[in-house]
């Protein structure tokens, strides 16, 4: 069982939105055991809409369809699925007297609203008036959904997620394994045999800040698919050392958190080139005032010095982005919130103001905790913002990784 997901939306093609509703129905599929070999994005022509579903239906089992679908002028799924494959569409009294109940007092909404395709399955929208509509095409289905994530979830919460897992008699579960510390080649150089397999298939991932290795079984059920990942799975797990190894339920923000509650310590941030990014990772995390007291952002060589007493000399003498200036921000804004830890991060994160010695992407960071001071420099290859949270990920993950590996 395969299938095809069209998304209508002239804001998608603009950028103006991302495609949420593909991702849900996507993870999904997956879980009913439903193939998805491509997705389509239309624009809201009932013309261009209707040829994209008729493509789809020559090579697809299942076609879900996302957007379109409503009570105004842009409402085409409807009426391309209608000139897709010949069925007529007709009141719906049901719907008719739903919306009524609704207070819909536009005669001209109610009426495309409550025009159904003949034959059509109904499927509950607890959030929004739009039903997911599931048309039966010679052993395919054309299924309908209106845009808004939250009302897609609503609808597959009332019995369409049920009716696809039926149809997909087989179950796809996914599991990844985060690699932190090392390049994505030499990942791809480790597990390149595993990535031969075609079930479970192994594949990897470049994310901001670690690898993915996705693990991907199909099988005849969970528990069958489940022992398919946890064998390729500790497979992967014995080529990598444990250190460079993530836990697959927590974020890395969240091991962070984990690792300075259990060992009861407390941080303070001192950013410059990344503006708080640092300190706004942290508390992403429920609970993070409990280990992070404070935090300063310093952007110019005089806040460093007011702010976080950063001395005029390193300044001038080395410089914003350099070790010494790093490491004063670090001992400097711990000893401010009396912190157990402090640390900073200072660079240039482009795309001016880079020279030879310190080209755009040079970053300095540094760590104080106790009497031991760790400081280190990246240079980074990216775009302005992707220097930033690069740097932001880079600093988490090296304390979570090494900071306290002998202690």
């Amino acid at each position: 069982m395969n299938a095809e997901i069209v998304s209508t939306g002239t804001e998608l093609l603009l950028g103006k939105n991302c495609n949420e509703d593909a991702r849900i129905l996507c993870e999904v599929l997956a879980k009913c055991g439903i193939d998805v070999y491509r997705y389509t994005t239309v624009g809201d022509n009932i013309e261009r809409v209707s040829e994209a579903y008729s493509e789809a239906l020559k090579r697809a089992d299942v076609v879900i369809s996302t957007g379109g679908l409503g009570g105004t002028d842009d409402d085409v799924s409807k009426q391309a699925a209608s000139l897709a494959t010949g069925i007529p569409l007709e009141k719906n009294e049901k719907i008719e007297k739903f919306l009524k109940e609704r207070n819909v007092h536009s005669q001209r909404i109610v009426d495309s609203f409550s025009h159904m395709p003949k034959g059509a399955l109904l499927f509950e929208n607890t959030v929004g008036v739009a039903p997911g509509i599931v048309i039966p095409i010679d052993k395919k289905y054309l299924i309908l959904l209106p845009g808004p994530p939250s009302e897609l979830k609503s609808i597959l919460k009332s019995g369409l997620e049920e009716f696809l897992r039926k149809l997909g008699k087989a179950c796809i579960l996914n599991e990844t394994v985060k690699i932190y510390g090392m390049r994505e080649s030499e990942v791809e150089e480790i597990v390149h045999d595993l990535t031969l397999s075609k079930n479970p298939t192994v594949a990897t991932f470049l994310k901001k800040g670690w690898i993915e290795i996705s693990i991907t079984a199909k099988a005849r059920d969970e528990l069958s698919a489940r022992k398919m990942i946890d064998k390729m799975k500790n497979e992967i797990l014995k080529r990598f050392p444990p250190e460079c190894v993530g836990k697959k339920e927590e974020t890395l923000e969240e091991e962070f958190y984990n690792l300075f509650l259990k060992k009861h310590l407390t941080i303070s941030t001192a950013e410059s080139m990344t503006a708080g990014m640092l300190a706004s990772k942290i508390v992403n995390v429920p609970g993070s005032s409990a280990i992070l007291k404070g935090g300063v952002i310093v952007y110019s060589n005089e806040a460093k010095e007011k702010a976080l007493g950063v001395s005029h000399r390193i300044l001038e003498e080395y410089g914003a982005v350099s070790q010494e200036c790093a490491e004063e921000m670090a001992k400097n804004v711990k000893d401010i919130f009396g912190t157990d830890v402090g640390v900073s991060i200072t660079g240039i994160a482009g795309p001016t103001g880079g020279t030879k010695e310190k080209p755009v992407g040079t970053v300095w960071f540094s760590v104080c905790h106790e009497n031991e001071v760790k400081t280190w420099k990246r240079v980074y290859a990216g775009e302005r913002n992707e220097v930033r949270e690069m740097a932001t990920n880079d600093v988490l993950e090296f304390i979570v990784r090494n900071f306290w590996e002998n202690t």
